[in-house]
């Protein structure tokens, strides 16, 4: 099988698009393939010589999220909402092409890729334009990075030589849409291989992980993420659930901070709860809990499920993921927790009525299950996109 060079294009505007390209690059590099699960089939991965992962877009977009995301949800539930229409998609798509056209001529100067893969929506029709004025053919394959439908602007370019749909949802959708039933293909949410990894290694890294970080081991454990940016307003989460759960102690949290040093130095001292800063290895310290809390971002529900935890959603960012919380309370991956006193009572119920969850964990290790199985094709269908480009002019 010949070397490849492929091109991932992301944003930073989040983890979550940033974490799926990660996820590809392992699936698709020979030392990182999705092996874990014994019951899925063997996959044959790409030989590569690289993998390029990178976002092309103005530093400006990334100083106008981090802003938004924080201190302005309103603002970007408004313009997620505003741009949520077939046309006033493609007018931002047009606006977006004359602002990385450039880039992205040079970036595939440099790297020759053989193919291109976008993980983020406006670098869809915005890459396809610049691909057409190339003198060689690169394919263009789509990763849809919504669980339980998508933008509008991922839906206004169907040229792309593939698209792939992460749940039953949203390929449905593209289908729907308009997308070409042979161009479009259901491939599970693709996750980084540490979570694959942290999977298997779960029962021998518990005790490790709690004890570094200072914790009891045999006590119930929360991993509470605020998202890649420290968005989620975790403060009243806190305080409600760490203290009047129960009158024995019973419960301990794992502080995820990310980025956001304000909400470390809040927390670095307070019993029971451990800060972990932003960390590239998260997977070993998530599987050390009983139960996922955060922001119902797509990426931290499915590392749960991999993982095989509950995920409580105790907040979302208003428009771009709201539907999140039907979908997992449609497939019985966890619950939808907003409120704090909703909190307590569930974790309460979680620590001394664990029978009452018993088929929530059934759902969850069958959709991990699924998951996995179909998370094998994508290899396969990257590599025949590479077939045919791999003769260069």
């Amino acid at each position: 099988m010949k070397s490849r060079n492929i091109l991932i294009l992301t944003s930073k505007t989040g983890g979550g698009h940033v974490s799926i390209a990660e996820s590809l690059r392992d699936l698709i590099t020979t030392d990182a393939r999705p092996q874990t699960d014994p019951a899925a089939p063997d996959a044959a991965p790409l030989a590569l010589p690289g993998i390029t992962i990178i976002d092309p877009q103005p530093r400006f977009f990334h100083l106008h999220y981090r802003l938004v995301s924080r201190y302005a949800l309103g603002l970007w539930a408004a313009e997620f909402q505003f741009f949520d229409t077939p046309g006033r998609a493609r007018l931002a798509h047009r606006v977006f092409t004359r602002l990385v056209s450039h880039q992205l001529h040079g970036l595939l100067d440099r790297v020759r890729p053989d193919l291109v893969i976008t993980t983020y929506p406006f670098l869809t029709y915005e890459v396809a334009h610049v691909l057409e004025q190339r003198p060689t053919r690169i394919p263009l394959a789509l990763f849809f990075a919504d669980a339980n439908g998508v933008h509008a602007a991922w839906l206004s370019e169907q040229r792309i030589a593939a698209s792939f749909a992460p749940t039953r949802e949203t390929y449905e959708q593209a289908l729907a849409a308009g997308f070409a039933h042979d161009r479009l293909h259901y491939i599970g949410w693709p996750v980084r291989a540490q979570f694959l990894h942290a999977y298997q290694a779960k029962r021998e890294t518990r005790q490790a992980q709690l004890v570094r970080l200072g914790l009891a081991s045999e006590r119930f454990t929360v991993f509470l993420q605020g998202g890649g940016e420290g968005a989620a307003r975790v403060g009243r989460t806190i305080e409600h659930i760490l203290g009047p759960v129960d009158s024995s102690n019973e419960l301990q949290i794992i502080l995820a901070t990310g980025t956001n040093r304000a909400l470390q130095e809040r927390y670095q001292n307070t019993p029971n709860l451990a800060v972990l800063p932003f960390t590239k290895e998260i997977a070993p310290v998530m599987a050390a809990a009983d139960v996922i809390m955060g922001k119902a971002g797509p990426n931290m529900l499915f590392e749960s499920v991999t993982l095989g935890k509950p995920f409580i959603a105790t907040t979302y960012i208003p428009g771009q993921e709201e539907a999140n919380l039907a979908f997992i309370q449609r497939h019985d991956l966890g619950r939808v927790a907003i409120q704090p006193e909703e909190q307590r009572q569930l974790l309460s119920a979680l620590i001394h009525q664990p029978e009452q969850f018993q088929a929530m964990r059934a759902s969850i290790e069958a959709q991990r299950q699924a998951n996995a199985a179909a998370m094998q094709r994508i290899v396969p269908l990257l590599d025949a996109l590479v077939e045919p480009a791999s003769i260069r002019v």
